[in-house]
């Protein structure tokens, strides 16, 4: 049974869970933390939509028509993942609306396959990250914002891949350090009442920086470059403003705003488990089972781990065992109750992979590709990954916000110590010489809004823009006023990080806003 998403169930991040109201506190009581569930994601990647003359193919309805004939098959789901959008030529409301009242919450991308909104993982920082990249971005955030079942967006999609490719990371962490600005001004100006979590989707690799290694240690140091956290002498400055923020669905600005934990939730696109001889601890060759060493492997991460894809290639599922095989190479997602059990210290849920896409070889739908317009036919696969999802409680269970579900990042300076010990020397941390992109790269417009009216290559803003802000009162001078702030404010970066280590040092004597924590 599901219930329409409203403006009370917007999806938090505090610590290493997502949070949301549990529906125990009412009017007369006082919400605080002990009004949240930790909320797990079940989730299902959305079929990529075709592309027409215009660019991608959009029609409200029969985006919705899919997620109908979920709920109608009974599919015990809560969210799905996007790849394919573009924020700046359509307005998505009559989807991420109509995805609300059937209760269900949305991933979206905030970058795009062509045009300015490009992350280009094959040019080394700082070329790769440019002006329209970051105006792509903000356009997107201003149109998701309003909308409380998007619940997050995705920076990147397995950008450091390969060896060539990581040099480009620095060009994630850059970005994303730049929505959460811009996400920051905005709820301080009360144009948006909340910011949203910002995820990165790593590939389960084995190549990094020209270094073979363990993916599980990859992965590892993927998860702590793009969460780590400023150092001063020994100290973390952590926001330990608890209730707050979750019961307003912040996250975490007054660490992210000097380039602390650039993403919220950490995700990989796993591709492991293909065997229905698999169990979480082992693998039947005897070695540790993919999920239990990856579980393993991330024990610290600062923040909520997902399976941002999920699901083993059909040609590869019981490829060698002869007695289970079968010619479609259905999949058992005999995974699914250990991620949402075993592993839920850490994972707060997984994007099973996929309604139809990836070549065939992942499909849990048949009569593909979809055409955008009429929904497939269910195949075996999927009976098999609702009789999972079957299996398991309500995606709500009771908060657990003991001290040991808060952990803190690693120093950044301890994880370039890792790169540089084993990875030929691989420097990543130049986020000085990276460029820096705020409110000046979207200026706010006053003009008649003409939905025709499509976003210019050059990184001009969209009639969407322009419309959300010429809905705000007085809004144009507020953000142009802003903008002049904000390139004050980029010349004195250091000088705040040394009122806050300061601050941090008077938590004696009333502060509690701020803790300093010797990292060991």
């Amino acid at each position: 049974m599901y219930s329409p998403i409203t403006a009370e169930d917007t999806v938090v991040v505090r610590g290493k869970h997502l949070y949301k109201r549990d529906g125990s506190c009412t009017d007369a009581v006082l919400e605080t933390s002990q009004c949240f569930g930790i909320f797990t994601i079940r989730g299902v990647a959305f079929p990529t939509p075709p592309e027409d003359d215009v660019g991608v193919f959009y029609n409200a309805s029969a985006w919705l028509d899919i997620l109908k004939q979920l709920r109608e098959l009974d599919l015990q789901f809560n969210t799905v993942r996007l790849y394919r959008m573009d924020p700046l030529k359509v307005d998505y409301s009559e989807f991420i609306e109509g995805a609300a009242e059937l209760g269900v919450y949305i991933i979206v991308p905030l970058t795009a396959a062509s045009g300015g909104g490009v992350l280009d993982r094959t040019l080394p920082a700082p070329k790769c990250y440019k002006k329209s990249l970051f105006n792509y971005g903000a356009n997107a955030l201003t149109q998701y914002l309003k909308h409380p079942n998007v619940l997050g967006g995705v920076v990147g999609n397995e950008v450091m891949n390969d060896e060539a490719s990581w040099l480009a990371a620095p060009c994630v962490r850059s970005y994303a350090r730049n929505l959460k600005l811009f996400m920051d001004q905005l709820v301080q100006e009360k144009v948006v009442q909340r910011t949203l979590p910002l995820i990165y989707a790593a590939q389960d690799s084995s190549v990094l920086g020209g270094a073979e290694m363990d993916s599980d240690t990859i992965v590892k140091l993927t998860a702590d470059y793009l969460t780590c956290g400023e150092t001063g002498k020994g100290t973390i400055v952590a926001d330990v403003a608890g209730d707050e923020a979750m019961t307003h669905g912040m996250q975490h600005f007054s660490e992210n705003r000097f380039g602390m934990s650039p993403i919220d939730i950490f995700g990989i696109n796993v591709e492991s488990w293909c065997s229905s001889s698999q169990d979480f601890y082992y693998n039947p060759d005897g070695t540790f089972g993919s999920y239990y060493s990856l579980w393993k492997a991330l024990q610290a991460i600062s923040v909520p781990v997902i399976f941002s894809e999920m699901g083993c290639p059909h040609q590869l599922f019981d490829r060698d065992d002869l007695l289970h095989r079968n010619v479609e190479g259905t999949r058992d997602w005999a995974q699914v109750p250990y991620v949402l059990n075993e592993m839920r210290d850490t994972w707060a849920g997984f994007i099973a992979y996929t309604y139809d896409g990836g070549g065939n070889d992942f499909n849990m739908f048949t009569g593909g590709p979809w055409d955008g317009r009429n929904v497939l036919q269910p195949s075996q696969d999927f009976w098999n990954f609702k009789e999972q999802l079957d299996k398991l409680q309500n995606d709500l269970v009771p908060p657990l916000l003991q001290k040991q579900d808060i952990a803190l990042p690693r120093r950044c300076s301890a994880v370039q110590a890792d790169f540089i010990s084993c990875c030929g020397g691989l420097r990543l941390f130049n986020d000085d010489k990276m460029q820096t992109f705020g409110f000046s790269a979207i200026m706010p417009v006053d003009v008649e809004v003409n939905d025709s009216v499509q976003h210019t290559q050059d990184g001009g803003p969209s009639e969407i823009t322009k419309s959300f802000y010429t809905e705000v009162s007085s809004a144009g001078l507020v953000l142009v006023l802003f903008s002049v702030l904000y390139t004050i404010q980029k010349w004195h970066v250091s000088s705040k990080l040394s009122s806050l280590r300061e601050r941090s040092k008077l938590r004696g004597a009333g502060n509690t806003k701020y803790m300093s924590i010797e990292e060991t």
